[in-house]
């Protein structure tokens, strides 16, 4: 009788075994390119207002910046560099994402998002703006994110500032 129990126990568990995964996945809405944007929306705001409780979250544990100078900037290195708060002095800009693309990769667990976010002058400088060309920032990027506890987390990121082929001379 013990040996009939413990197989039908281990049959049922067996056939569970499918059912336990599927549901331990997210949802295909948190799964896709439009909320991994989401985070990297959530991100560059969260960069602007020094806001680390957000920065905390999207960073992961192992988190390693390549920033725009070839630095290697560690997850604690970034966070302290946002805690201070930011300067009164500090000019308001807009920034959006262009040419975006987001591959997912490790069965979905991994995604890479590159890209590029172009940094201009708020709208009240815009006058300021078109009389230095030099004011609006081009930036490529690379971000390599993971699925873990319910969300996306950001391990890896590379930035480089340049300057687009019709505005060198």
């Amino acid at each position: 009788m013990y040996k009939l129990s413990m197989a039908v126990a281990i049959c049922i568990a067996a056939t569970a075994l499918p059912t336990v995964r599927a549901f331990a996945h997210p949802p295909g809405s948190e799964r896709t390119a439009a909320a991994l944007m989401r985070v990297e929306h959530d991100w560059l705001t969260a960069l602007n207002r020094h806001d680390v409780a957000t920065l905390t979250r999207i960073l992961g544990r192992e988190f390693i910046d390549s920033d725009f100078q070839g630095d290697a900037i560690t997850r604690a290195q970034y966070l302290a560099y946002f805690k201070e708060p930011v300067p009164a002095a500090t000019r308001q800009v807009e920034q959006t994402f262009a040419d975006t693309k987001v591959r997912f990769v490790a069965g979905g667990d991994v995604a890479i998002v590159t890209g590029l976010v172009i940094t201009r002058p708020a709208a009240q400088s815009t006058a300021a703006a078109s009389s230095t060309p030099d004011a609006v920032r081009h930036s490529r990027f690379t971000d390599v994110f993971v699925w873990r506890d319910a969300r996306w987390q950001v391990v890896t990121g590379q930035e480089t500032h340049f300057t687009p082929a019709q505005k060198r001379r």
